[in-house]
């Protein structure tokens, strides 16, 4: 078995729960395996990018199922990288599809609930409630907002994997993810990274500043968040029920998590406080998107899935409420950051001392 993208988040909560199911071999693909904390000596961990040379070739004669979770999905690169965004989720991959398809290997593809668009609509373009993976149509913005291109990306991606399963010998099943969420979660501006994360990311690079948490266009947005754990059980299940998961389009989220934004960074603030309960109360400021993503940038009002399809053929449902699921995040985050946050604060601050200093 492949998994490209092993580094990243799911990635690597994923690998771990792979072997724990069924004692495998992972051929672990990415640029940066550091998130990557497993060692088991069943993984070969291949640090290369899924466009390098020989690279697919490699993988899928040895390997008899690739899971492919690569993309560059942060909203802030949408508009900022597109082209980049485009090739990550589309044009790098498409010689994966054509060599699965060629070999027979099966693929387990992770798409995007972006490619839903703007809001959910059923065949006849009415609004509905929630997104249903072979009713609910999509609707994208217009080519000048640019947050939709790794959503368009996406999607005609979905639709080639699609053609070379019906019209071909490419045994797939695509995955739309709704907002998984989880320890090891993007990354920390200024500390390993730069530019915007996702929200979550955000909220506790506030937190541990000690900075209010930005609240874009007031934060009104409702996304269903889901644990990793979750995540990792479906692709299990996924991997385990060929014949039902044969061609499927599968949406995993947790419709039971369902927030808004705001709601989100309360939520997570409360978390924090409780861990630190000597930290002043969290203070919240609204955002606006041009502001805070720049311009191009477009959104969703709602997104949350429909999940039957998931609980009727995978015998699946998500288990873990925002409750049980924040404060390992906080935790997380804390360990990982907090020592390093404070250090750069400091250095920070002396540097701007100098710099008053020698005025």
């Amino acid at each position: 078995m492949a998994v490209l993208g092993a580094g990243g988040f799911i990635g690597s909560h994923l690998v771990p729960a792979l072997l724990a199911r069924f004692d495998c071999r992972i051929d672990a693909v990415d640029v940066d395996l550091t998130k990557l904390e497993c060692r088991d000596p069943r993984v070969q961990r291949i640090e290369a990018r899924v466009e390098a040379a020989g690279l697919v070739e490699a993988v899928t004669e040895r390997c008899q199922v690739v899971v492919s979770l690569t993309a560059l999905c942060n909203p802030a690169q949408y508009s900022t990288i597109p082209l980049e965004v485009i090739d990550a989720s589309f044009t790098h991959l498409l010689p994966l599809v054509k060599r699965c398809a060629e070999r027979g290997v099966r693929l387990v593809h992770f798409s995007t609930a972006e490619v839903y668009g703007r809001t959910a609509l059923d065949q006849h373009g009415q609004p509905t409630e929630r997104m249903h993976e072979d009713d609910s149509c999509f609707m994208l913005g217009p080519v000048g907002r640019e947050r939709w291109t790794y959503a368009c990306a996406k999607q005609l991606l979905e639709r080639v994997i699609w053609a070379h399963g019906q019209h071909g010998a490419l045994p797939f099943t695509i995955i739309r993810p709704f907002n998984t969420i989880g320890p090891r979660m993007d990354f920390l501006p200024g500390i390993d990274g730069e530019g915007t994360p996702r929200v979550l990311a955000c909220f506790m690079n506030a937190l541990l500043r000690g900075e209010p948490l930005p609240l874009v266009g007031g934060g009104n947005q409702r996304r269903a968040f889901m644990d990793v754990s979750d995540m990792t059980e479906a692709v299990c299940r996924v991997l385990e029920r060929p014949k039902q998961s044969l061609g499927q389009i599968f949406n995993l989220g947790n419709p039971d998590n369902d927030v808004s934004i705001a709601e989100l960074g309360r939520l997570l603030a409360d978390s924090f406080g409780q861990l630190f309960p000597e930290r002043p109360a969290a203070q919240f400021r609204s955002v606006s998107a041009e502001e805070f993503y720049g311009p191009g940038y477009d959104d969703t009002q709602e997104r949350i899935p429909d999940v039957h399809k998931a609980q009727q053929l995978l015998g699946w449902k998500p288990q873990k409420s925002l409750a049980l699921a924040l404060p390992a995040i906080v935790r997380d985050y804390s360990e990982r950051y907090g020592a390093r946050v404070a250090a750069a604060e400091a250095a920070e601050a002396s540097a701007a001392f100098k710099l008053a200093s020698s005025a």
